[in-house]
């Protein structure tokens, strides 16, 4: 065999430049390919629901608004709001209020949150007599 033969792979002259643009095809097609996986890498992480626990949130604002409305926090009363809570809280929702505020604002009500769910949690402000207090809503689903 000859020397010359042996270094040129069997190539002759003019197919040394197809093979030079097939290798040049397969790298831009492992480009292209690596930027689509990419690319639906991301698309795929923006369309999973970014609104999960929104209706989560919602309810337990519509809650505290409707407790709010109703005088719950005037003078908080624990087992008022606790029954109240259980009442109206839909199956399968949970619900926990904590205020620390000081004075008639402290108050604990409702169930504590578990550790191995997704826990939705407010913060809202009300008044209580002639002072002004905040509190900490958390609202999961069993």
């Amino acid at each position: 065999m000859n020397l010359k033969q042996y270094l040129n792979f069997g190539f002759q002259a003019g197919h040394k430049k197809a093979f030079i643009f097939t290798l040049d095809v397969a790298v831009a097609l492992v480009v292209v390919f690596s930027l689509l996986m990419v690319s639906n890498y991301f698309v795929v992480q923006k369309s999973q629901d970014p609104y999960s626990n929104l209706q989560l949130l919602r309810t337990g604002t519509d809650l505290i608004v409707i407790m709010q409305y109703k005088g719950y926090f005037d003078s908080p009363n624990q087992a008022l709001i606790s029954q109240f809570i259980e009442d109206t809280l839909p199956e399968r929702f949970n619900m926990y209020i904590i205020s620390n505020s000081g004075g008639l604002c402290n108050f604990e009500v409702g169930s504590s949150p578990p550790d191995d769910v997704a826990i939705t949690s407010g913060k809202f402000y009300f008044s209580s007599g002639s002072s002004f207090c905040n509190a900490e809503y958390k609202i999961w689903l069993d």
